[in-house]
């Protein structure tokens, strides 16, 4: 009959043949030397987002921070047409989106309407909005012009008339100025009373 060597020993102490050497004193365990395996350690099987696995495959679904997709295309802020796209207020000589032109064309009044009536040689939603531009904000230079002409004379009875005339126009200078620079910017086809009947006869001329 055999017998085990190991019988009647501690089964967690192990046997005379397997070169045991009894371990130290357990040291206190330092909380900050060594972390408990979740705080700031990867888990096993975890993966960082953005990080690729063995091969280069990345996780289906997620998209990296600053992706662009295939092609160069980056999507823009909403309602914005994509690069290269083709706006549906029709194509543009100078290059540029024609709700910008339209914009550009109020900021200095019919100065740059001039600029873009004359520049713009395609896009006919342009053209109207520099020549309104030109009209309107050129109307109103004239009146300032034969209104200061009458203060010259230094009459009373015009002085307090042109006086109301000045008040009316700088008032209606600054709300079309508001109400225009808007709708163009905002690529809509607004058109002013008797002002824009003549704009979108013009538009047409040299295209």
């Amino acid at each position: 009959m055999s017998s085990n060597p190991n019988q009647g020993q501690d089964p967690n102490q192990p046997g005379q043949y397997g070169g045991y050497v009894p371990p130290s004193q357990p040291q206190p365990m330092d909380p900050y030397s060594n972390p408990q395996p979740g705080y700031g350690q990867q888990q096993p099987g975890y993966q960082q987002p953005g990080q690729q696995q063995p091969g280069g495959y990345q996780q289906p679904g997620y998209q990296q921070p600053g992706y662009q997709q295939p092609g160069g295309y980056q999507q823009g802020p909403y309602g914005t047409p994509p690069p290269g796209a083709q706006s549906p207020l029709g194509p543009t000589s100078l290059g540029m989106q024609p709700n910008i032109e339209a914009g550009l064309s109020y900021v200095l009044t019919w100065v740059t309407g001039l600029i873009f009536f004359f520049m713009e040689k395609q896009n006919r939603f342009v053209r109207f909005h520099a020549m309104q531009s030109i009209l309107f904000f050129g109307g109103l230079t004239v009146l300032r012009i034969i209104l200061s002409v009458i203060d010259s004379f230094g009459v009373p009875f015009l002085g307090f008339f042109t006086g109301l005339v000045w008040l009316a126009i700088g008032i209606i200078g600054v709300v079309g100025y508001i109400v225009l620079l808007i709708n163009g910017f905002q690529g809509k086809y607004f058109k002013l009373p008797i002002v824009g009947d003549y704009a979108e006869k013009y538009a047409n001329q040299g295209i």
